[in-house]
C-alpha cells in the first residue's frame, strides 16, 4: 500500500495526474490506515523482541536493540536530508521514520503492560485527536503533537495520537505471544502449505526499512527519466 499510494504521489507530482491527495477525505483515509498499519507492526515487533528478553536486562540496552536503533535513526536522517534537497520549503523533518525512532524507546517496555498497554494506547489516540492548543504550532514543538495547525512538511507523524496505535499493537502482540505456544501446530501446518508465499512475504518484512528508503528514490528516479524524454 504504501509503494502504491507513493506511486500516486509521484504521478501528481510530475503532473500526469490530478488528485487532491492533500485534501480528499478518501486519500487522506488510506494514507492513515497504511500509516496505522506500519506502526501497529511497531508494537507487535516490540512485543515479540521483549518475549525473547529477559528479566536480567529490563533495566538495560542490548547491542542488537542499539544496532537497530542507530540504523533506523541514520535512515530518518537521509530521508530529511534527501526531502530537504527535493522540497526545501517543506522537507521532512518528523516523519514515520523519525516518529519510530522516538517510539520504540518510549515503548520498548510497554509489553509488559499487557492489557495497560491497549488502555493507554487508545487514550493517546483520543487526547491527540481531540485536544489541540496553537502553543504546539512551532516547529520545536509540533513534532509532540496537539498542533492546532498541520505544519507545512511532506511527511508529518507527531507522536501524539501516533504513540497510541505503536501501545496498542504492544498490548495485541503481547496477547499474541502469549498464545502463540498453543497455536504453534497450526502455523507450522500453514507454513507447509504456502511456504514458498509465506518466504517471500517474510522477506519484505525484514527488509521493510530498505525498501522504504530505496523505492521513493527509484521511482522518482525513473518517472524523472521519463518526464525528460517526453
Amino acid at each position: 500500500m504504501m509503494i502504491a499510494y507513493h506511486c500516486c504521489f509521484d504521478l501528481t507530482y510530475f503532473g500526469w495526474a490530478d488528485w487532491p491527495m492533500l485534501v480528499d477525505a478518501r486519500w487522506i483515509a488510506w494514507r492513515s490506515a497504511i500509516v496505522a498499519s506500519f506502526l501497529f507492526v511497531v508494537g507487535i515487533s516490540l512485543a515479540l523482541r521483549d518475549r525473547r528478553g529477559t528479566a536480567a536486562d529490563a533495566g538495560r540496552f542490548d547491542r542488537s536493540f542499539i544496532r537497530r536503533w542507530l540504523q533506523i535513526v541514520l535512515a530518518a536522517v537521509l530521508v530529511t536530508a534527501g526531502s530537504a534537497w527535493l522540497f526545501p520549503r517543506s522537507f521532512i523533518y518528523f516523519g514515520v521514520l523519525h516518529f519510530v525512532a522516538v517510539a520504540i524507546l518510549l515503548c520498548r517496555r510497554a509489553p509488559r503492560l499487557g492489557g495497560w498497554a491497549v488502555v493507554a494506547g487508545c487514550a493517546a489516540l483520543a487526547n491527540g485527536l481531540l485536544w489541540s492548543d496553537a502553543a504546539f504550532d512551532p516547529r520545536v514543538a509540533n513534532w509532540i503533537g496537539f498542533a492546532a495547525e498541520k505544519p507545512l512538511t511532506e511527511d508529518y507523524v507527531p507522536l501524539f495520537p501516533w504513540v497510541g496505535v505503536v501501545l496498542i499493537g504492544c498490548g495485541a502482540g503481547a496477547r499474541w505471544t502469549g498464545a502463540r505456544s498453543r497455536l504453534a501446530p497450526a502455523m507450522r501446518a500453514a507454513d507447509g502449505v504456502s511456504a514458498r508465499p509465506m518466504r517471500a512475504l517474510a522477506a519484505t518484512g525484514r527488509w521493510s526499512l530498505a525498501i522504504y528508503l530505496v523505492h521513493q528514490p527509484v521511482m522518482l528516479g525513473v518517472m524523472g527519466l521519463i518526464a525528460q524524454m517526453r
